[in-house]
């Protein structure tokens, strides 16, 4: 099932970002820093950066327009990617650029479920409003952060937390679910297939994966781009 929502979803974002909307969301990015959103997410990014002692090697999967490229230190090398090209030509004069302190920043248009990295691998690996948004966080994408990370390597994500987007019609129609026939259950099942995960869900996947430690956490958010409740994951290797 997931292969089949990653290709619908890959189609789904060719169409949606085009060069129009691309250029129209890397000119929102003067908005956004002034709402709460953006002060607890880049706060999260710069201590994570900063929980290293020495220089570090990033990946940023799905970066868009590089809305967070200026919040990031103690950074050496920073490989930047995402499926929109036209997203990786907004990325190339990122929000605030004079104040990127990273020396090396690779862009690379690609979709993370099957990128070949080949033998390369990252302290910091960070993903906000892609996995679990616009495409899936499931076991093999969960193994594939694992093996990039290196020793102690650290992986900070975001995903739409599917519980508060429930609605009282659909709790009651999952309580019956087991109970009625195959054929609606196909027509359900079909309804409901999304990227969003519940805490369980995430929960599920992240604790199999061989993780140090890791945590997650809810937080809601009311900017009109990134509005709802998400979940957030840090997790550490050992």
């Amino acid at each position: 099932m997931s292969n089949h929502i990653v290709t619908e979803k890959l189609a789904i974002t060719l169409q949606v970002y085009d060069p129009a909307t691309t250029v129209n969301y890397r000119q929102y990015d003067d908005k956004f820093i002034q709402t709460k959103a953006y002060l607890h997410l880049a706060g999260k990014l710069s201590n994570l950066c900063q929980s290293f002692e020495r220089p570090i090697a990033m990946l940023d999967v799905g970066c868009g327009t590089g809305r967070y490229f200026h919040v990031l230190t103690n950074v050496d090398r920073l490989f930047a990617m995402d499926y929109s090209e036209n997203m990786l030509v907004q990325a190339q004069h990122p929000f605030r650029e004079a104040e990127i302190s990273m020396d090396k920043i690779v862009f690379k248009q690609g979709n993370f479920y099957d990128f070949d990295f080949e033998n390369q691998s990252f302290d910091f690996i960070y993903s906000i409003g892609v996995l679990g948004e616009h495409t899936v966080f499931d076991r093999h994408v969960c193994n594939k952060l694992f093996e990039l990370l290196r020793p102690g390597g650290k992986l900070f994500f975001t995903v739409v937390d599917l519980e508060a987007r429930k609605t009282f019609k659909r709790k009651i129609m999952e309580s019956l679910y087991p109970f009625v026939p195959t054929s609606i259950k196909q027509i359900l099942d079909k309804r409901w297939e999304t990227c969003y995960l519940t805490w369980n869900q995430l929960e599920n996947i992240v604790s199999k994966q061989g993780f140090k430690t890791y945590q997650i956490e809810r937080y809601a958010s009311e900017d009109p781009k990134w509005k709802g409740v998400h979940l957030e994951c840090i997790a550490t290797k050992k």
